[in-house]
């Protein structure tokens, strides 16, 4: 009997082993190898279990350690993929934006000149005010392809910085001064408030900073309703000069500032001006962070829009 049940015995263990290797380790495994295969081959999903096997009964320290990494692996890549969908659905728009940005602008000038070639006699006036048109239609689209020209500067780090130490009040007054000149600005009333008394100096690049200036405050005019109220606001916080431009027009939704200096964002549809194609305020804000600044966006639906530039201390 000894030499009969040993045998079976020893077969029963053998048998018993080979079934918790497989349940354990043998599954377990070979459900693994599937999940990163597929992770492999773009498909950021837990794959479905096996036969006779449920990821809930894997008791193997290491699986267990196995399991969390892949899940927070597959989390990860499906969170990539999902914003890489977005910007490429973004830039799509954004590229076809931008396209209608260049032709709308160009139909203006085809036209115009047309009609001066025209045999029709055109008085003085009628000459001027076409030249006019022409004039600002080939402005907006040199500016939109500068605007495009500094996003390639930008992204292979070409862009010098040319610092002066010089007053910041009177550097801003003339910003404005020029700002007022633009017929866009007539129905929006741009002020200035400056909080302290004397100078405020600070070292900065002025055609960068005023480019900045600008693209926030020709933001403010395009995307709110004439006498729409501009104040740029120049104070000095514990030694750092503090810019805020604030407009008491239609505001911001939270997700419109959360993609407010996204390049590729166009909050809305307009062929009055570059900034309708996104860079303008995403230029500014590299600007500005490329002089030490930084810039922070304050708004409510209805209640206006505040932009705070900060600088570094000037000690």
């Amino acid at each position: 009997m000894t030499y009969v049940l040993f045998p079976l015995l020893f077969i029963g263990i053998l048998i018993l082993t080979g079934l918790v290797i497989d349940r354990q380790i043998r599954k377990p495994l070979f459900f693994f190898i599937r999940w990163i295969d597929q992770l492999s081959l773009g498909v950021f999903n837990k794959p479905d279990t096996i036969k006779n096997f449920s990821l809930n009964k894997v008791r193997f320290s290491p699986f267990l350690e196995l399991k969390s990494k892949l899940d927070g692996l597959t989390d990860q890549l499906n969170a990539a993929e999902k914003e890489r969908k977005e910007l490429e659905e973004t830039r799509k728009n954004w590229t076809a934006g931008v396209t209608h940005d260049l032709k709308t602008p160009l139909s203006y000038i085809k036209g115009y000149a047309a009609m001066l070639r025209s045999e029709h006699k055109w008085d003085e006036e009628e000459i001027k005010e076409f030249a006019k048109i022409i004039e600002e239609k080939s402005l907006y689209m040199e500016q939109l392809i500068d605007d495009l020209s500094v996003v390639y500067e930008f992204e292979k780090m070409q862009i010098p910085l040319n610092l002066r130490t010089m007053n910041l009040v009177t550097f801003v007054k003339n910003v404005l001064e020029d700002l007022r000149q633009y017929p866009t600005a007539n129905d929006y009333p741009i002020h200035l408030n400056v909080e302290d008394e004397g100078d405020i100096l600070l070292s900065f690049d002025q055609t960068l900073l005023k480019r900045s200036l600008e693209n926030f405050i020709m933001n403010a005019i395009y995307h709110n309703p004439p006498e729409t109220t501009i104040t740029v606001s120049i104070k000095t916080i514990e030694g750092s000069p503090l810019i805020e431009i604030k407009d008491d027009g239609i505001g911001m939704d939270d997700k419109t500032i959360q993609q407010l200096f996204n390049q590729y964002y166009r909050g809305t549809t307009t062929d009055k001006s570059h900034l309708g194609s996104g860079l303008g305020m995403s230029i500014a804000k590299q600007f500005i962070e490329k002089q030490g600044g930084q810039v922070k966006v304050e708004s409510e639906p209805n209640k206006g829009t505040k932009i705070k530039i900060l600088f570094p201390c000037k000690n």
